[in-house]
């Protein structure tokens, strides 16, 4: 058991962190503090008044948050006095409203949710199938990326200002407290991205990267005798870390043109988790990828 001092400092740490993240954990609390008490989400609707699905939506972080709910249902289901107050308070930053001003409101809206969630995790775990993950991306390449729609957009600044926060939005993550590891398929080191002199560019970029005390890198090779069904399409596991009883919440973002889906679904996160353990096993070691990395680098000439 957490001692009282270990809790508040939890709380303490979570206080700043944003909308999304303060839902996402008041939610997996409460259903935590739900099934414990042995209450249906019937009866917790019951009891605060409200539709099953207004329990569902909560338990989910899907909706705004009162703290008179949240008080209602922590006082119905017991909930241990020492997470009380920091859940209430968790409560209060949900309903805050979100900073998407200057190059964050180009962010389309279908992955803000995921940078809230990369901004608030514990841990980050992603597996790239062809391109360079954009958090790893140098700003030429990550140029040559949106090259096309640049040149197509009826307003370019919108297109700029994609690349300057995707560019912001690095080095706070990358050089953080918390771990954020990759699986690269050898794809990402070798389909050629606005020429050779970006891709030695972006190579080194990553070599260098590989450094910080948070990151780790692994090359999943072509020779890899493994089979790996997932290495065909990529995902990302964010670990959001629990601050009461309940256990760290885990969910899988996959992306796709021009939408993305976010899975919380145990049975779904646990089989992504199990393909991460696969692949991870299966690609090179970190320092075995910086090699594979060097050599792959001197071919592009």
């Amino acid at each position: 058991m957490a001692s009282t001092r270990t809790v508040r400092s939890r709380y303490r740490l979570l206080m700043s962190t944003n909308q999304t993240v303060c839902r996402k954990l008041i939610g997996n609390e409460l259903r935590h503090a739900r099934e414990q008490k042995g209450v249906n989400q019937d009866e917790a609707a019951d009891h605060i008044g409200a539709k099953v699905s207004k329990i569902s939506r909560l338990e989910l972080g899907q909706t705004r948050v009162s703290m008179a709910e949240v008080k209602m249902l922590l006082e119905f289901y017991g909930h241990d006095p020492e997470h009380f107050d920091g859940l209430l308070t968790l409560a209060r930053g949900a309903n805050q409203r979100g900073r998407w001003d200057g190059h964050r409101a180009s962010i389309q809206d279908w992955f803000r949710m995921y940078v809230d969630l990369e901004a608030g995790a514990e841990e980050i775990r992603w597996v790239q199938a062809e391109l360079m993950p954009g958090v790893l991306q140098s700003e030429g390449y990550a140029r040559a990326v949106h090259a096309e729609a640049l040149a197509a957009a009826r307003d370019p600044q919108v297109i700029e200002n994609r690349i300057q926060e995707r560019l912001e939005r690095q080095r706070p993550l990358l050089d953080g407290d918390a771990p954020v590891s990759f699986v690269l398929s050898e794809s990402c080191l070798r389909r050629e991205v606005g020429g050779a002199e970006v891709m030695r560019t972006q190579l080194t970029h990553l070599l260098e990267l590989a450094q910080l005390r948070s990151v780790q890198i692994q090359v999943l090779p072509f020779s890899a005798t493994t089979y790996v069904g997932g290495a065909s399409y990529g995902f990302t596991l964010l670990t959001l870390g629990a601050p009461g009883i309940a256990s760290p919440l885990d969910i899988v973002y996959v992306e796709d043109y021009h939408d993305a889906s976010y899975i919380d679904d145990n049975e779904v996160v646990r089989s992504y988790a199990n393909q991460w353990r696969r692949m991870t096993a299966a690609a090179l070691g970190p320092a075995e990828s910086m090699d594979f990395i060097r050599e792959v680098a001197a071919h592009h000439k």
